[in-house]
């Protein structure tokens, strides 16, 4: 998929002119990461859809915004942003939605009880729930799948100095294992995915695991293809899989473009492909 992708992003501008934008990408960084990298167009141009493409304009840029928070988003004027970018752009039927990771990230950690535990999961699913309500008002034909995340690694990117970033967020959470960090993961995407389970016009592809099972563990005890989906939540995502930074600083918790290419391989082979094939979905409705 990598040789494919590179030829893609080549052929990519003489395509793009004949491109209708059909997917916005709403969200966190990443979102924005993988708005920026360009790998939505890629994927669905090597799967065979150069037609395809996401909404690459400001209205796009100004709603996939790295750092940011499902309930930034549920402030009425950002939401606005993401009313307006559907509004204005009315080719586009099917909104990406990657959301919550920073909800998690900056506020659980491993001393809460249950009960608030229990009511941060709550408080992010009703921030969710406001953001879809918001997108499906737009359009009743309009479609979201939710995209989320991988597995985090905060054994080999908090150490030195450029690991302050990665090591300050760990300690925030009071420093949980990877099984720790990785079932509560499980847990609150578990929560999230309920909004899908309740509305025909939502959608849900899970990731987690995916760079496991693509590269192996980070030791080398586990090779490529050796870790099943969802992957061992004792394990991290492997470090190769992890975004590099100023060419030697790895991130804990975002991808390199390669990883991002597998997770949205993996949304066109279990979504994208459905909702592109008009004649093949037919069959199912």
């Amino acid at each position: 998929m990598k040789n494919a992708l590179l030829s893609s992003l080549l052929l990519w501008s003489v395509v793009a002119f004949g491109q209708t934008a059909k997917v916005l990408i709403v969200g966190d960084s990443w979102a924005q990461q993988q708005y920026s990298d360009g790998i939505h167009d890629a994927v669905f141009d090597v799967n065979g859809y150069p037609d395809i493409s996401i909404l690459d304009n400001a209205d796009a840029a100004a709603v996939a915004i790295d750092g940011t928070t499902a309930e930034d988003w549920v402030d009425p004027v950002e939401l606005q942003k993401i009313t307006d970018a559907l509004v204005n752009n009315p080719s586009v039927d099917t909104v990406q939605l990657t959301l919550g990771g920073n909800d998690f990230l900056n506020n659980w950690h491993t001393d809460m009880t249950l009960m608030e535990t229990d009511a941060l999961k709550a408080g992010i699913v009703a921030d969710l729930q406001v953001i879809v309500d918001a997108i499906l008002a737009v359009d009743s034909q309009i479609e979201i799948i939710m995209s989320f995340y991988d597995y985090p690694n905060f054994e080999e990117t908090t150490s030195g100095f450029f690991g302050e970033t990665c090591a300050t967020l760990h300690n925030g959470m009071l420093n949980p294992t990877p099984s720790e960090i990785n079932n509560m993961a499980l847990e609150f995407t578990d929560a999230f995915v309920e909004i899908s389970n309740q509305n025909i016009k939502v959608f849900h592809v899970p990731h987690w695991g995916r760079m496991q099972n693509a590269y192996g563990s980070s030791d080398g005890s586990f090779g490529p293809g050796d870790i099943p989906l969802p992957g061992y939540t004792e394990l991290t995502s492997p470090l190769v899989a992890m975004r590099t930074h100023f060419g030697f600083v790895k991130d804990c918790f975002h991808l390199e473009p390669a990883g991002y290419d597998i997770l949205v391989q993996a949304l066109f082979e279990d979504y994208f492909l459905y909702r592109f094939d008009t004649v093949y979905k037919s069959h199912f409705e």
